[in-house]
Formats: structure tokens, C-alpha cells, sequence
């Protein structure tokens, strides 16, 4: 591994890490601050990124455990290390792996006869192994509790405590802690997802570098094209058009630098997004793979908002034709020629890495088993269509429905994969799926009250919440919805709240539901608002509340062209309009309503009776939640319909099984369903096929 400094060209010295996690000695940022003069600030020599430093002092930057740890390993292997254990300066002549310290004779014989040292471990400087520097065990102390070791994680406050603190200032009460082993295991898990996608994201950007130069390559082809072009529409016109084929030869000199110097432009921050992620991920490998649990927990908060930022910075448009360059010649207005004679090009959209963003979060807490997924892979299962089996035997959908005018088609189950057990003994209690708009399921466990995060092939990425009352902990979580921004809203029944979190699983925010009496569907729109459906109570009428991207309460919109809403989830759904879209299950119709509240229309299926559960909106198409009753007291999700916006019925779906209690879609079409009782998570064959 490199322990050059980038800036002297020499070895690390007191190495420290920027935000954007390149690593310098503590001497070179010392001069690059004077050098650059920045107030609370100093710029990135290799990727331009900021990092904030108020005290304008990068002492206060934290050191790289990394690096440090490889200086070690170096001065052992050169023979150079001195006792760090007393004030002698001796050479050292071993090591205690439980104080993680390089030990004199003198202090050798002290740990060998004194009892409170008698099970540390000593190895000798010729039989140290790297394993033996990489992964010492670091027991800091407490700086308020003078020889207390530092044995638990704070997760309310996000800082390493001891036994007593947690008896005075982290009281179980108001705080939640956990062993700093158990909060390693849980940041490494993260790390390691950060580290995946980094990888990833690096992958694509180095991809369109390459694009990039073969673009600027083509541009050079293209101006000599031109410019051939350009001379022989001037060879014809001859002599009276010469000094307009030398203008307009400097028209297309200057249109292409133009073109070159902006595509250089964007090729630079490509670069940028290139080293900036390779950066991360270096450090992050090093860090999962040398760093202690310490390490892991003091570098980790500073990883993670990094990469949130760089997954934020490092986006943008897929890269896309500039067009073609000619020129157009009008020979039968020659008076008008010179003026007409005319170079157009398009401009090139800005390029970047269009994948899109995934983070990582996990609460603190143990996991047992992995997550269990049936073949065939759910990679090859996202993409198949509908198994077209026209059955005989027809469950019906509702009462009385005649389904004679068009044949049903049985869901074709593909796979399926199963929700993370958290322990021996629990019992599976999914309330809620959704998709996201990175296209991760996102799994809500009742029992366990968090919520688990699969990616589109099924395998099991992390989870966040669980119980507790502190941010980002859930209280009888009961509904998810997902935004096209990318964030996820958990709605609890006990407290009436909405907590609000990324993609990956961090914390932002939290609001209460206010002028809501029994919400029952949330959605969220393309403008970041949350929209809950109230079922009213008493004298409060039923409608729609909306609250604005902050959690403020903006306007209700009360819905009487329905006389009773439904106390079933997906009542409520959101068109590509921004159009409210409430079922009418007494009327079994949908009600359609403006974001200010305006009654719009009514859609009815054209169709025989369907028995409407709920709505999902999928690619400009409305799909119908159609009831199933399975006996006198029980009803069920039976199937899918899949409608025009005029209400014209385009497709018929029904499960194969009988008692589906949740349903979401992927945006590949395919159908996610759980059953009653059941920690499986079913995938079916897509219905946009059909």
C-alpha cells in the first residue's frame, strides 16, 4: 500500500484525511491552508472537494487508522520502534496486543510478573505478523472517567461511552447503547454496502471517461469533415466567395474549440467524480479490511457522509449524440447566399454517471441467518412475462362478476426470496412493501418494527429502524410509502408520526399527523408532499390531508363525492399529473381529484362488476387491487386489472393463491405479493408484456 504523501512526495507524517478521504501529512495541510488562504476551509489538491475547517487548524482533522497502522509495520520491519509504554525511549523488543503497545525489556518484565497484566498477550518484534498490527484490540478510555475503558457505542448520540457514563450521562431511559462490537459489526455491514456501490459508481464513471475521449476524438474527425465540406461548397461558388469560405472556415474553428473546451470541461469533473470515488473506496477497503473496531466506528460517520455527497455530486445525464455538423447551400438565391450559408450545431448535454444512488444504513443490533432466496435467481425473474394459461376453472373477483368478455390470465410465480430473520423464535409479520425509485424493496416487520431493504435480484442489503423512541426508531410502524426523490416515509399508529429516511436508511427527519382522525393510505407526489387519506371520525369529515416536503400542514381536501373512504391501504394513489386518485369501493369506481382539490372526473371500469381493494399507478396505466373472499369474514387480494385512464379494461391478473395480503409492483411490472402467514416475499412474471 502507497505511504506516500501526495503533496511532499514523501512518507506519511502525523497523516490526516480530508472529507473527501485523500490522506496528507499534518505538516503539508498546514502549509496548503496558508497556501490557499481559505476561511474555514481547505480545498482538495487532487479533487477539488471542500472540507470544512472552522478552526482553520488540521490538527483537528482525524488521523487515517490505515496509514498509521502501515507505519507501524514499517518501523518494525526497519527495526526502528521504541517503547511507547514508558518515557525511556528504549528500543522496544516486543509487543502487548491487548494494550496495543510496543514494549522495553523493563516494560516487558513488568507486564510478565505483574497480576493485572498476567493474561496479556506478548509477541516478540521478530515474530510480529501484519494480523498482529492490523487488528490489535484498542480498549480506549473514557476523558471523563479517568481508567474507564470505552466499552459501549451511544447510538442517541453517536459517540463512544463508558460504564459509568452510561450510568449518568446515557441512561437507558433516553438513550440506547449497545457493546462497541456489536456497533462494529453493524458499521462494517454498512461500510461494506458503501464499498460495493463505490466500486460500482467508480466503474461507471471510469466507463464514460472512455466514452468521453473517443467523444473528443470523434470531434477532431468531424471538424476536418466540415471543414472539407465548407471547401467545397467555396471551390463552386468560386472566386466572389472566397473571403466567406475563409469566415466560415473560422466559424467552424471556433464553434468546435467552443465544443472541445466544453466537452474538456466535463471530461475534468469526470475525472474529478473518478478520483473521488476511487479515493473512497481505497480508503474504506483499507478500513474494513485492517481497521478495528475503533477505527471502524471513528472513521465511519465521516465515510458515510461522504459517500452520501459523492453519490449526490457524482450524477447526472447519459451521454448522448452532439448530431451531425453540415452545411446547406441554396444555389437558387445566390444574392443571398453569404448570408445564408449557415454551420448549426447542437449542444452536448452534460455527461455523467446516470445509475442510480443506494447508501447503506443499519440500526445497532445483532442478525442471525441470512436472508433465504429460491431459484431460479430473481435477476432471471424480474424479466419473464405472464404464464398465458387461459384457465376454465375462474376465481371470481368480488360478487358477482362476469369475466366471459375477456380471459383472466394466472400470475406465473418465478421466485421468491424471504424476509431476514432477526432471531430464533420470531414470527413473520410483513405490513407493508414498496419499491423505491433505486428499485430496492423496502420490507416493513411489524414484529421486529423495522424495516429491511432488499436490492431488484432479491438479496438482502441492510435494515434500518427498530424499536425505541429515538430518531430514526419506530413505534408500531404500520404503512411505507416511497418517493421519486428517493427517500422513504414509515408511518406509525401508535403516535400518529411519519418518520422520514434515505434510500439508505438514514434518519432525516420526523413530523406529526395534524387535522388527521384515522389515517389510513399515505402516498407521497412528485413534488416531495405527503398525502395521507383520513376515514374521518365522528363529526370530522373524511378527505385527503396534504403536507408540504417539511412535514407542514398545507390543506385538506374533503372528498364528498365518496360517501364512505376506505379503512383498506392502497385507496390512494398519485397519477403522472400530480392528480389525487381515491377509491370508491361502496361505488367501485375511482375518483379523481386536482392537487388543489378540484373534483376532475370519475373513471368506471368498463367492465363487468369489479370489486375494488385498492389502486396502483404503473406507467400511465391505472392497476386495479381487486378483492377476493375466501369466506363469509375474510377477504383477500385476488388479482390485478390493469386499466386506460377512460376507464377501458386492458388486462385481467389473479393470483394463484388464495389469501395475498400485501402487493407492490417493481418497475419492471412484476408483482410482489406476501401471504397470510409467510416471511417469502413472491415475485411474478411481469404484466407489461401481455
Amino acid at each position: 500500500m502507497e505511504l506516500q504523501c501526495g503533496l511532499c512526495d514523501h512518507q506519511y507524517s502525523q497523516p490526516r484525511v480530508l472529507s473527501c478521504l485523500h490522506t496528507y501529512c499534518l505538516s503539508c495541510l498546514e502549509t496548503l491552508v496558508k497556501k490557499q488562504d481559505r476561511e474555514g476551509e481547505v480545498c482538495c489538491p487532487v479533487c477539488q472537494q471542500r472540507t470544512l475547517l472552522p478552526s482553520s487548524d488540521p490538527s483537528t482533522l482525524p488521523s487515517d487508522p490505515i496509514a498509521g497502522m502501515l507505519l507501524e509495520v514499517k518501523s518494525v520491519e526497519a527495526g526502528a520502534v521504541t517503547c511507547t509504554s514508558c518515557e525511556e525511549n528504549s528500543s522496544a523488543v516486543c509487543r502487548c496486543l491487548d494494550c496495543a503497545a510496543f514494549l522495553c525489556s523493563n516494560c516487558q518484565g513488568a507486564h510478565r510478573f505483574m497480576k493485572c497484566f498476567k493474561s496479556h498477550r506478548l509477541v516478540e518484534l521478530e515474530k510480529l505478523s501484519i494480523g498482529d498490527l492490523a487488528s490489535p484490540v484498542k480498549l480506549l478510555t473514557c476523558t471523563k472517567h479517568d481508567g474507564e475503558a470505552l466499552e459501549f457505542y451511544c447510538n442517541t448520540c453517536d459517540m463512544l461511552v463508558c460504564l459509568k457514563c452510561t450510568a449518568i450521562d446515557h441512561r437507558m431511559t433516553s438513550h440506547q447503547y449497545v457493546y462497541i462490537n456489536d456497533a462494529a459489526a453493524v458499521m462494517k455491514e454498512r461500510l461494506l454496502y458503501l464499498l460495493e456501490n463505490g466500486r460500482k459508481r467508480s466503474e461507471d464513471v471510469r466507463v464514460q471517461l472512455l466514452h468521453m475521449e473517443e467523444k473528443i476524438d470523434h470531434v477532431q474527425v468531424e471538424k476536418t469533415r466540415v471543414k472539407g465540406e465548407v471547401d467545397k461548397v467555396f471551390h463552386t461558388l468560386l472566386t466572389k466567395l472566397e473571403d466567406r469560405q475563409e469566415e466560415m472556415r473560422q466559424d467552424v474553428e471556433t464553434l468546435y474549440q467552443r465544443q472541445q473546451q466544453f466537452l474538456n470541461t466535463q471530461g475534468k469533473s469526470l475525472q474529478y467524480d473518478e478520483e473521488r470515488l476511487q479515493a473512497g473506496t481505497r480508503f474504506v477497503e483499507k478500513l474494513v479490511t485492517y481497521g478495528s473496531t475503533s477505527d471502524l466506528l471513528t472513521c465511519g460517520k465521516l465515510v458515510t457522509s461522504q459517500f452520501d455527497l459523492l453519490f449526490k455530486q457524482c450524477t447526472g445525464n447519459d451521454m448522448k449524440s452532439s448530431g451531425e455538423v453540415g452545411v446547406s447551400v441554396d444555389y437558387h438565391t445566390f444574392s443571398n447566399l453569404l448570408n445564408r450559408i449557415q454551420i448549426k450545431i447542437k449542444t452536448v448535454p452534460k455527461i455523467g454517471v446516470s445509475s442510480p444512488v443506494t447508501m447503506a444504513a443499519c440500526s445497532l443490533g445483532a442478525e442471525s441467518r441470512d436472508a433465504v432466496v429460491t431459484s431460479p435467481p430473481l435477476k432471471e425473474q424480474f424479466s419473464p412475462s405472464s404464464s398465458k394459461s387461459n384457465v376454465s376453472e375462474e376465481r371470481t373477483f368480488g360478487k358477482g362478476n362476469d369475466t366471459a368478455s375477456m380471459d383472466v390470465t394466472e400470475l406465473h410465480k418465478v421466485g421468491s426470496f424471504g424476509k431476514r430473520v432477526e432471531k430464533s423464535g420470531d414470527s413473520p409479520h410483513i405490513g407493508c412493501i414498496a419499491v423505491g425509485a433505486n428499485g430496492n424493496i423496502y420490507v416493513l416487520d411489524t414484529y421486529s418494527w423495522l424495516v429491511q431493504v432488499f436490492d431488484k435480484e432479491g438479496k438482502y442489503r441492510f435494515k434500518f429502524g427498530g424499536r425505541g423512541q429515538s430518531p430514526g426508531q419506530l413505534q408500531r410502524p404500520v404503512e411505507l410509502a416511497t418517493s421519486t426523490k428517493g427517500y422513504i416515509a414509515v408511518r406509525e399508529s401508535t403516535t400518529d408520526r411519519i418518520q422520514i429516511f434515505s434510500d439508505t436508511g438514514q434518519f432525516i427527519f420526523k413530523f406529526w399527523l395534524h387535522s388527521v382522525h384515522k389515517p389510513r393510505s399515505m402516498v407521497i407526489d412528485r413534488k416531495g408532499r405527503f398525502l395521507v387519506e383520513d376515514v374521518g371520525k365522528g363529526r370530522f369529515p373524511h378527505g385527503v390531508v396534504i403536507y408540504n416536503s417539511d412535514g407542514k400542514l398545507l390543506t385538506k381536501i374533503q372528498c364528498t363525492e365518496i360517501s364512505k373512504l376506505s379503512v383498506n391501504r392502497y385507496s390512494l394513489a398519485i397519477s403522472a399529473q400530480n392528480q389525487l386518485l381515491v377509491v370508491d369501493h361502496r361505488a367501485n369506481c375511482v375518483q379523481v381529484y386536482s392537487e388543489e382539490g378540484r373534483h376532475l372526473r370519475t373513471i368506471h371500469p368498463r367492465c363487468s362488476r369489479l370489486d375494488i381493494r385498492g389502486i396502483i399507478m404503473d406507467q400511465n396505466k391505472l392497476i386495479l387491487i381487486l378483492k377476493n373472499r375466501v369466506d363469509r369474514d375474510s377477504w383477500y387480494i385476488g388479482g390485478l386489472v390493469v386499466m386506460a385512464k377512460d376507464g377501458t379494461v386492458l388486462d385481467k391478473f389473479k393470483f394463484p393463491e388464495k389469501v395475498v395480503t400485501h402487493v407492490a409492483l417493481t418497475h419492471e411490472g412484476c408483482p410482489l405479493a406476501v401471504l397470510l402467514g409467510s416471511s417469502d416475499i413472491h415475485v411474478y412474471g411481469s404484466i407489461h408484456t401481455k
